[in-house]
């Protein structure tokens, strides 16, 4: 997700808004072309066309969102330390 505006005011709203998704998993600010990454969960493809239009479309301050799928994990590690 890329934001229209990046002040401190918008980036507490905006991150008060995305605690309150239920389907919303986690949440990395980033650098780069975008400013966040999401990690959603919903059912299906139509799932995700529902909680787009109905939920992260709705949200302050979006300017653009870009979506990825994974198609299986082949790594999954919390930490390189013991």
């Amino acid at each position: 997700v890329s934001l229209d505006k990046h002040d401190e005011q918008v980036l507490q709203e905006f991150g008060a808004e995305l605690a309150r998704v239920p389907e919303i998993l986690e949440v990395y600010l980033v650098t780069g072309e975008f400013d966040y990454l999401l990690k959603v969960a919903v059912s299906g493809t139509r799932g995700y066309e529902k909680f787009l239009s109905g939920t992260l479309y709705k949200l302050p301050y979006i300017r653009q969102s870009k979506s990825t799928f994974t198609l299986r994990c082949l790594k999954k590690a919390h930490s390189i330390f013991p």
